[in-house]
C-alpha cells in the first residue's frame, strides 16, 4: 500500500516537472546546441544555407587582434571593477549596519543606483562627462578635466570604471549587509575582551565570517562585468577607436553589423565558457575559506 502511494506521488511530481523541463529545453538547451552548430559554420545571419567550416572560426578567433584586444580590455575592466566595487560595498555595508543617524535614508540612497537601468545610467554619465566635468574644469582651471574624458584613451577606461563601480556597489552592499547582520554580537564582545580592535577585528573575525557573502558578490560582479555591454553602448560605442570595445559589443558588431554570425557565435561561446570556468574557480577557492560558527 505504501509503495503504491509512493509511486503515485513520484509520478505526480514527475508530471509537475514536465512543463518546466519543456520550457528549459526550448529556451536554454536548444538555443545552446543551435549556437554550437552555428559557431561551426560561416553563416552570415541572413542566408538560408549554412556552410560548415568546422573549428576554423575558433582557430581564427585566437589570431584575431581585434578579438584579443577586446578580450584584454574586458578582463582588465572586469577585474578592476570587481575588486573596487567589492571593497567599496564592504566598507559602506559596515557603516550602514552600525548605529548611525538617518540609517534608513542612507540605505535607500546607496541602493538607488540599482533601481535605474544601465542604459539610463550610461546616458546620464555621458552628459556629466561631456558637459558638467569640462565646465567644472574650466571654472577650477584644471586642464585634465577640461576635455571630454570619454574621448581620451588615457582616461576613458577609468571613466567607465567609476560609473560601473557606482552602480554595481548598490546590490553588493545589500548582500554584505545581510552577511554582516548574521554575525552574532557575542563574537565581537569576546574579541573586545581579548583586546582585538579596528583592522585586527575586521581581518580575524568579520572577514572570515562573511566569506559566503564575498563568494556570491565576487561571482555576481565578475559575471556582470565580463558581460558589460550597456555602459559601452551608451557612453563610448567602443571608442575612441576600439579602445573600449568589450567582447559582448564585438559579438554584436560581428553578427549584426559585419554579417559574420557564425564567427560571432563562436566568440560568444568562448566568452560563455570563460565565465563558467572563472565562476567555478571562484567557488572552489572561496568555499575553502568559509568559516562555520
Amino acid at each position: 500500500m505504501n509503495q503504491n502511494i509512493y509511486r503515485s506521488m513520484s509520478r505526480g511530481y514527475f508530471i509537475l516537472l514536465i512543463p518546466g523541463l519543456i520550457l528549459l529545453a526550448f529556451f536554454y538547451v536548444y538555443p545552446l546546441l543551435n549556437g554550437v552548430y552555428l559557431s561551426l559554420t560561416s553563416w552570415d545571419g541572413v542566408s538560408r544555407t549554412k556552410d560548415f567550416v568546422g573549428f576554423s572560426n575558433y582557430i581564427n578567433i585566437f589570431s584575431d587582434s581585434r578579438f584579443l584586444n577586446s578580450l584584454s580590455f574586458t578582463f582588465k575592466y572586469a577585474i578592476v571593477s570587481t575588486i573596487l566595487s567589492n571593497i567599496i560595498a564592504i566598507s559602506v555595508a559596515m557603516a550602514l549596519v552600525s548605529k548611525i543617524k538617518f540609517q534608513n535614508f542612507f540605505r535607500g540612497l546607496y541602493f538607488f543606483p540599482a533601481v535605474l537601468s544601465m542604459l539610463i545610467i550610461g546616458f546620464i554619465w555621458k552628459q556629466i562627462y561631456f558637459r558638467f566635468i569640462p565646465y567644472l574644469g574650466e571654472q577650477l582651471n584644471i586642464d585634465v578635466l577640461q576635455t571630454n574624458v570619454l574621448g581620451n584613451q588615457d582616461t576613458v577606461f577609468w571613466a567607465l570604471v567609476v560609473v560601473t563601480v557606482w552602480q554595481a556597489s548598490a546590490i553588493l552592499i545589500i548582500i554584505y549587509m545581510a552577511g554582516l547582520q548574521t554575525i552574532p554580537q557575542e563574537v565581537y564582545e569576546s574579541a573586545d575582551i581579548d583586546g582585538a580592535r579596528g583592522l585586527k577585528k575586521f581581518f580575524t573575525i568579520t572577514l572570515p565570517l562573511i566569506v559566503p557573502s564575498i563568494t556570491i558578490c565576487l561571482i555576481l560582479a565578475m559575471k556582470q562585468h565580463l558581460m558589460v555591454y550597456d555602459y559601452i553602448v551608451a557612453m563610448t560605442g567602443g571608442g575612441p577607436g576600439f579602445a573600449t570595445e568589450s567582447v559582448t559589443l564585438l559579438i554584436y558588431n560581428l553578427g549584426f553589423l559585419n554579417n559574420r554570425f557564425g564567427y560571432g557565435t563562436a566568440a560568444a561561446l568562448l566568452l560563455f565558457l570563460m565565465i563558467v570556468i572563472i565562476s567555478f574557480i571562484q567557488i572552489y577557492f572561496l568555499r575553502k575559506k568559509e568559516v562555520q560558527l
